[in-house]
């Protein structure tokens, strides 16, 4: 059996959004008018095999029933009023690691990387994206134990510090949300789209609470 995964995307924005929602070519994105998706992708799982494939809104009533009516719940789910994220948000990003482009080797200990958080939440913050590899043209891929290493002090720590601030994990691997989950982080963004690591997407169902996202980036 098939499993499906739906990802809005081609985003519009203040009053084109409005516009186009106004004449049913877009939905809005959490209730919110002044940003809308008229494409989806649409993540096929078949064993453990994940192939993708890009549809307008429009074309949603030409899928098969199966396909279709999957669709149609993550619609109404993804379209839906939310409490957060509501307006545009902040994110700031911590690297704690030695190679990424801007700030690599910068924040590695606890103390500069806890220094750059409170900075970061004091500019404005609301989530706080933090990593532990590096995903730059030619970077060498790491092992979940180094990796873990690298952030385990600051997220086991985070939410208890700040509590009100969304705990983002940059993370491609299971072993390394599934210890960010634990620890409640709000947020995994994988920028693979869960093709790096086949037991991904299982690890982020089975512990999803009410505020954990999946950012999905192509490309």
């Amino acid at each position: 059996m098939n499993k499906y995964y739906t990802r809005a995307c081609n985003f519009y924005y203040g009053k084109q959004s409005r516009n186009l929602i106004k004449k049913n070519k877009a939905f809005p994105l959490c209730g919110n008018l002044n940003i809308s998706f008229n494409q989806l992708e649409i993540f096929i799982r078949k064993k453990n095999k994940i192939i993708s494939k890009f549809i307008n809104i429009k074309d949603i009533k030409s899928q098969n029933i199966e396909l279709r009516n999957k669709i149609r719940k993550d619609i109404k789910k993804i379209t839906s009023k939310k409490t957060f994220f509501n307006k545009p948000t902040l994110m700031g990003i911590l690297n704690m690691t030695p190679d990424s482009f801007s700030d690599g080797g910068k924040f590695n200990d606890s103390k500069s990387a806890s220094k750059k958080i409170i900075s970061m939440i004091n500019s404005g913050a609301e989530i706080i994206d933090i990593g532990g590899e590096s995903t730059r043209p030619g970077s060498k891929t790491i092992s979940s134990k180094l990796e873990w290493r690298r952030i385990h002090k600051i997220v086991k720590s985070f939410k208890k510090k700040y509590p009100n601030i969304f705990l983002s994990i940059d993370t491609r691997k299971s072993q390394v949300m599934k210890k960010s989950i634990k620890y409640k982080a709000d947020i995994i963004n994988d920028v693979s789209s869960f093709d790096h690591d086949k037991d991904s997407i299982e690890i982020v169902k089975k512990n999803r609470k009410k505020y954990i996202g999946i950012f999905f980036f192509k490309g």
